[in-house]
């Protein structure tokens, strides 16, 4: 049987959710039925692409505004894919190329907002979505919110033929593990006393780490014996460095370490997990955390309303509120209610969230639309 050729277009394959759900594709799918291929946009020095995959940089600088169709055009003229899946807004253009280039299949996919498209897009996105989106042979979202988000901003119906296909997690690699906990627990100095209160993301103004900052160090000035860790790397390291800085006794419990390669680990050292985003697709380590069994805390936005059943398998808090984050942490100091919370959230994940799952919805789509009856929304439906 002859494989099927898909081209994943994004602007970088740097440290992301979106960019990490391109990662479990590229290892995940079966190499004998797709052979997968990646366009990146910008010359990016942290992009991280597995070996064995073939990449295709534009070469463009990070600031260059420049019009990609074009230059996209010809690569998938070269490259015959059958598949051409562009993410976000960044690689919208490449919808437009494809069909010019005449790629059997076409698709497109939004992932999440950040802090310049929290509010109304501008009229030019608006018209180019609402093109592209026609042009797409599909369109995808994360989660059901940024659906309805991108319907009622470009004017669309609510019965508008955009799918959900949520993100999965290997729940495999994310399990509990006593020993990584014991480990991670011990370089913490954190005894069986000491609340582990963790983040994992991009260190990014819509990650909104100043509020969990703001929240630990309230709840140690009311007593808690706690450590704070914040793991990953960004724009706002030094800016979340500065704040902390003012708050010495905080600072003396908070760890840094960075952008890691063993996230398993850390997160199965956390006893609490808190996701203070201002905006969410859907969380991918929302999700590992949960797999893990950690009792997770995270703002009521996005799509994180769909993956906490609040009270059940973690706690909703509003954004910007670092008062109600430190309320839940005081009421987390109770091990029993950690244990219920987090248990229930591995089991909502495997339930919900696996990545076997999600790769089996990518599969009916890619292979569903080269069908002559064009069948992949509807099996995908059924998935």
């Amino acid at each position: 049987m002859k494989r099927i050729r898909v081209m994943h277009v994004v602007r970088t394959m740097a440290t992301g959710g979106t960019e990490g759900g391109v990662r479990k594709l590229l290892s995940g799918l079966k190499t004998d039925e797709f052979e997968q291929s990646l366009c990146t946009l910008i010359t990016d020095p942290m992009s991280n692409t597995p070996k064995s995959t073939r990449v295709i940089c534009l070469g463009r600088a990070p600031n260059q505004a420049a019009f990609l169709v074009p230059q996209l055009t010809r690569v998938f003229a070269r490259e015959r894919p059958d598949v051409v899946h562009s993410r976000n807004w960044a690689a919208i253009e490449a919808v437009a190329a494809a069909k010019l280039a005449r790629v059997p299949v076409v698709i497109h996919s939004e992932h999440g907002r950040d802090m310049e498209t929290m509010g109304p897009q501008p009229w030019r996105r608006r018209a180019i979505r609402r093109l592209s989106f026609r042009w797409a042979d599909s369109v995808f979202c994360v989660s059901r919110e940024l659906r309805d988000y991108y319907c009622q901003e470009l004017g669309l119906p609510s019965t508008a033929n955009i799918d959900v296909i949520p993100n999965g997690v290997d729940t495999n690699l994310f399990r509990p593990n006593p020993e990584a906990r014991r480990t991670v627990r011990e370089m913490l100095a954190a005894d069986s006393e000491t609340l582990v209160i963790g983040t994992v993301s991009r260190l990014d103004p819509i990650k909104d780490q100043s509020t969990l900052i703001a929240a630990a160090a309230t709840a140690y000035e009311r007593g808690l014996d706690l450590r704070l860790v914040i793991v990953g790397d960004g724009v706002c390291r030094p800016a979340l460095k500065e704040e902390l800085a003012t708050r010495s006794a905080l600072r003396a419990r908070t760890f840094m370490p960075g952008e890691v390669s063993n996230v398993s680990d850390w997160l199965n050292g956390f006893d609490v997990f808190v996701l203070p985003s201002l905006s969410e697709g859907m969380s991918n380590t929302l999700l590992e955390a949960m797999a893990v069994g950690v009792t997770p805390v995270a703002t009521a936005v996005g799509g994180n309303l769909e993956v906490i059943e609040d009270g059940i398998s973690g706690l909703l808090v509003p954004p910007r509120s670092p008062d109600e984050v430190c309320r839940c942490l005081e009421r987390l100091v109770s091990v029993s209610l950690r244990r219920q919370l987090g248990g229930n959230a591995r089991k909502r994940v495997l339930a919900d969230f696996s990545l076997d799952s999600m790769l089996k919805k990518y599969a009916l789509l890619y292979g569903g639309l080269l069908q002559p009856d064009r069948v992949g929304s509807a099996i995908l439906s059924r998935a």
